[in-house]
């Protein structure tokens, strides 16, 4: 079981990061106007885009230190 805990408070923290990242984009977004919505729909696809990319190399990076 102590094996695991490492595990889970990675993915405990990426998931933290991962909302908190979103919060503001997808709060500009909501918030937006009709026509005004251009910018925060770049930002929010751009911010969901960079976490993909992030948490796939953070997963990679912890399943191969987990492995030597």
């Amino acid at each position: 079981m102590a094996n695991n805990t490492p595990k889970i408070r990675f993915w405990t923290i990426l998931a933290i990061i991962n909302v908190v990242a979103m919060a503001y984009p997808l709060n500009l977004y909501l918030e937006a106007d009709g026509n005004d919505n251009f910018f925060p729909a770049i930002l929010l696809a751009s911010v969901a885009f960079l976490l993909m990319i992030t948490d796939a190399v953070s997963a990679l990076v912890v399943h191969i230190e987990r492995e030597f």
